[in-house]
């Protein structure tokens, strides 16, 4: 991409100085814009590798107290607390709305066909019915009592006031659990392979639910 004063040389000399203005104006904001989101990338491929690099440092000490997950946790916030700290919060804005695309696109496929792949079928076909029960009942039940109870705290007065429809879309966001440290433990300790399932199917099935729920309450009137 040439610089803009190469560009703007390259207009017709009959383009008058206004419309010269805005074209160098363009090109400035565009390679604002890209060098933005190469700080982005960077940015969160840093942070993936450096959590990928300490969860295999973490697995080969043999820890026993500490998860993985709860390490990138913990790298994450950190993280956050130095862009805070230096007063970053453009990069802060931008990465945390770009990495949902990035989250969406590029992780999340590969995590859940990864899980897919290698799922045990014939345990989690044996209790697909509890499965279901606890994915679909459970998770309904846990939005409703959820949601109840942020919308009875703000009307108390010691809590934020949430509307109804915030409530539900709140209680939606939490109520999908990912049980990832259970199952890491699990995996470690050889638990029982029916437990593994359930709990394993439940965590898949209630991600669909509460995301349905969350769209429909959002899109709502």
């Amino acid at each position: 991409m040439g610089e803009p004063s190469e560009i703007i040389n390259s207009v017709p000399i009959d383009v008058d100085a206004k419309e010269l203005k805005n074209v160098s104006d363009a090109m400035k904001i565009a390679m604002k814009d890209e060098q933005d989101i190469s700080i982005e990338i960077l940015v969160v491929m840093a942070l993936l590798l450096l959590a990928l690099a300490s969860g295999l440092v973490l697995k080969k000490s043999g820890h026993k107290y500490l998860q993985e997950a709860a390490l990138t946790v913990i790298i994450g916030a950190l993280a956050g607390l130095w862009l805070k700290q230096y007063r970053i919060t453009k990069q802060i804005e931008s990465i945390t709305g770009d990495f949902h695309s990035l989250f969406m696109i590029f992780l999340l496929p590969p995590i859940i066909f990864e899980s897919g792949y290698n799922m045990n079928k014939k345990h989690f076909f044996n209790n697909i019915g509890t499965i279901l029960m606890f994915s679909f009942v459970g998770t309904f039940l846990s939005i409703f009592l959820s949601a109840i109870m942020f919308w009875g705290a703000g009307l108390t007065g010691y809590s934020t006031e949430f509307s109804p429809k915030a409530a539900f879309a709140f209680g939606s966001l939490i109520s999908a659990t990912d049980p990832v440290s259970v199952l890491a433990i699990f995996g470690e300790m050889g638990a029982d392979a029916n437990l593994y399932s359930i709990v394993f199917g439940e965590s898949i099935f209630n991600d669909a639910v509460a995301i349905v729920v969350y769209e429909t309450v959002i899109h709502s009137g």
